[in-house]
């Protein structure tokens, strides 16, 4: 196998049960499961579905006359006065508007948790280098002066100009060093882990004995991980000038554990960042005078949960006024601001639904395009808004009661193209004028090769959730030649953590295609996920592994009232915050989930870092209860069906201690489980992950019976 990695080490542990699986039964692979011809024909016929469908390369004349297009590989162009469709290329100038762009969460340059070692000054003279703890201006092409050391007492503890993995991972932190406008000034940070113990993990652990150049020796890699409760880095911002070749400190008011982040520089030269204390419920966001290195607070959020560290801030063109996210009233809403942080008016507030993104701030025109969850039957389906800057004329502009992306908004705002579609309806893309009305469809809707494999439509379904109250939704996706009056194994596909997305109103989405192994895939929009309000996703504030969970649970009693639905063969699987969702599922409901793939799983919450954990659980010492009830470790003597854990050895993200630790609270308890482990994976596991994550569903799962053990193939029909 690649890289030695699916290395099997059950052997290892004597408990598990892979070493006591029967000598007479052969697991199949994953190309040899019965339905995998039927699996690979629904993956292309699914794509081919979705491809037709849709546009791209999407580009307007200037005047917004004409929208060019690509659909099922050729080239077309609409216009809109004669509301025609011609074939091939139009040959008028084009333009393609940017959308606004939302923020990212990693600079894909520098990679996850990093941050970049190179800034250049806008002068383009300059280039601040971050090298050995330390940082050096150097001169770029055609600047003759000699390198500046800006700092030199460096070390691995005390660093200069870089930040920290939690910084990178959690607050998205991809810059360490900032030139002000004028190219005369460098603010970088100062990171201070003096005061921190290390985190080590092996590497090297699978070299190959066979190779007589190989080194049989593990290497270990240590970093400073502040797990929740523990010591966090000590953040300062400094300042190099590059006139007086001074460095001085911002000093900013607060504990040292605070958080300061999303540095960046406002249109009128002064520093703008973020501030949050340690639980993250309230932000500041500060203004620094360049000059003389003061501060002052511009605008503050609070919440009684948890405050979104990084609401969107962007300023208009007169770099005097910015659009300003908030989610004071519950929804996510904007709302605009002078540069002093003055309220000046509400922008989006015009309903009890939350705005997704910005797509395009039209200043000339005065206008706002918004993308929100606000159709009034169905809260996953998105659709397009417009609205004046100063919250006036406000337009839904979709009406379909479907769910709308893919939008291009003509240059002069009197067009729009977008892809509709709905878990039942295959997607189609159209035009459509500024008041929603319908120019034409640019790209049909394509179900006839669905029609050929006898695919079974998915369905939307939701149900109560277990405070009688709120209504929680799920998409159910069934195999092809689906028939109701079978009983079919139901496997859960879960991830669930906070600020997560849920279930997509989508055509075909992920994970339809291994229905055909002869399965029920469903995924729940669990309570604590995104795009449904701030109560919504705040209720399980203190106490992950709580509600989530339940909701999973409820779902799948739901589920099982229907004929179809084979209670005793439910399965369920994730990865990270949705391993742990699994393995607390088998753990925690053992009589109703049967069978849990759990890859990479947080099972104890004291495990992972404080950023995150924190905002969500407050520190162990402060949430002693929670932390409890929310440790897989809890639960272990309730294992009745099979559990598989999965996880990588050198996970810098989701240590495998946590796994380890659930093996050997399992090994205490007695109880049977199966492993795999990854030597040379990371947080993100590589195949054949996915391959055996489905021979193990079909090894539990396949026959009809308790759920529990099934040691022998029956097989599916295909």
């Amino acid at each position: 196998m690649k890289n030695s990695i699916s290395i099997a080490i059950v052997a290892i542990f004597a408990m598990t049960s892979l070493v006591a699986a029967q000598v007479n039964y052969q697991s199949p692979t994953f190309q040899q499961l019965p339905g995998y011809k039927n699996y690979e024909k629904v993956s292309k016929a699914v794509e081919k579905i979705n491809r037709i469908g849709r546009v791209k390369d999407v580009a307007w004349s200037v005047d917004g006359s004409v929208v060019t297009f690509k659909t099922r590989g050729q080239q077309k162009y609409f216009e809109i006065a004669k509301g025609k469709i011609v074939d091939g290329a139009y040959r008028g100038k084009t333009v393609s508007p940017k959308n606004f762009s939302p923020r990212g969460k990693w600079d894909k340059k520098v990679g996850r948790a990093l941050q970049a070692d190179k800034e250049t000054s806008p002068d383009k003279k300059w280039i601040a280098t971050y090298k050995k703890y330390n940082i050096t201006l150097r001169p770029a092409k055609g600047n003759s002066a000699k390198p500046i050391v800006v700092t030199s007492q460096g070390t691995e503890r005390i660093r200069y100009g870089t930040a920290c993995w939690v910084y990178g991972e959690e607050l998205y932190q991809s810059r360490a060093m900032w030139w002000s406008p004028d190219s005369k000034k460098l603010v970088f940070y100062r990171i201070d882990e003096t005061h921190m113990r290390d985190y080590h993990l092996t590497l090297n652990n699978a070299a190959n004995p066979l190779d007589e150049k190989s080194d049989l020796y593990t290497k270990l890699l240590s970093v400073r991980y502040p797990t929740a409760g523990q010591p966090n880095p000590k953040v300062s911002l400094q300042v190099y000038d590059l006139d007086s070749g001074k460095t001085s400190r911002i000093k900013i008011k607060g504990p040292a554990d605070q958080y300061l982040f999303n540095i960046h520089f406002a249109p009128d030269g002064r520093l703008l960042m973020h501030r949050t204390n340690r639980r993250q419920n309230v932000l500041d966001v500060l203004a620094v005078d360049m000059k003389n290195l003061s501060y002052k607070t511009i605008v503050t959020e609070r919440q009684s949960t948890w405050q979104n560290n990084l609401p969107m801030m962007y300023f208009l063109e007169d770099n005097r006024r910015f659009v300003w996210e908030t989610e004071r009233t519950l929804w996510k809403h904007y709302e605009l601001r002078d540069d002093d942080g003055n309220f000046i008016n509400k922008i989006t507030n015009h309903g009890n639904w939350p705005v997704f993104q910005i797509l395009r701030l039209d200043e000339k025109a005065g206008f706002v395009y918004f993308t929100a969850f606000s159709d009034p039957v169905n809260p996953l389906n998105m659709h397009l808004h417009r609205v004046k800057l100063d919250g006036t004329a406000h337009k839904r502009l979709t009406s379909k009661m479907l769910n709308h992306t893919a939008f291009h908004i003509s240059p002069n705002g009197k067009h729009f193209v977008t892809t509709f579609e709905g878990i039942d309806t295959p997607p189609a893309t159209a035009i459509y004028d500024e008041h929603g009305n319908e120019i034409a469809v640019l790209a049909e809707k394509s179900d006839g090769k669905a029609k050929t494999i006898n695919l079974t439509p998915s369905e939307l379904f939701r149900f109560t959730a277990d405070d009688g109250k709120t209504q929680i939704y799920g998409v159910l996706h069934k195999p092809s030649n689906f028939d109701e009056n079978k009983k079919y194994p139901l496997i859960i596909d879960v991830y669930g953590g906070p600020q997560s997305n849920g279930p997509a109103n989508v055509y075909a989405g992920k994970n339809k295609e291994y229905c055909e192994f002869g399965y029920l895939i469903a995924k729940i929009g669990n309570r604590g996920t995104a795009n449904r309000g701030k109560a919504f996703e705040s209720a399980n504030y203190l106490n992950l592994g709580g509600v989530d969970i339940r909701d999973q649970a409820e779902g799948v009693r739901y589920l099982k009232k229907r004929k179809y639905v084979d209670g005793n063969r439910i399965g369920i699987f994730g990865h990270s915050y949705g391993g742990y969702m699994s393995a607390m599922a088998v753990l925690k409901y053992p009589d109703l989930f049967h069978v849990a793939v759990s890859g990479a799983p947080v099972t104890d919450w004291k495990n992972y870092d404080t950023i995150y954990t924190e905002r969500y659980m407050q520190t162990p010492k402060e949430n002693k209860a929670g932390y409890s009830d929310g440790s897989c470790l809890k639960y272990v003597k309730n294992l009745k069906g099979k559990l598989l854990l999965v996880h990588g050895l050198i996970d810098d993200n989701v240590h495998p201690s946590n796994t380890w630790q659930l093996v050997q609270a399992l090994h205490d308890a007695n109880k049977r489980f199966d492993l795999q482990v990854f030597p040379n994976n990371t947080h993100r596991i590589k195949d054949p992950y996915n391959a055996i994550r489905w021979e193990y569903f079909h090894k539990h799962l396949s026959s009809p019976g308790d759920g529990h053990s099934h040691d022998h193939d029956h097989g599916i029909d295909e």
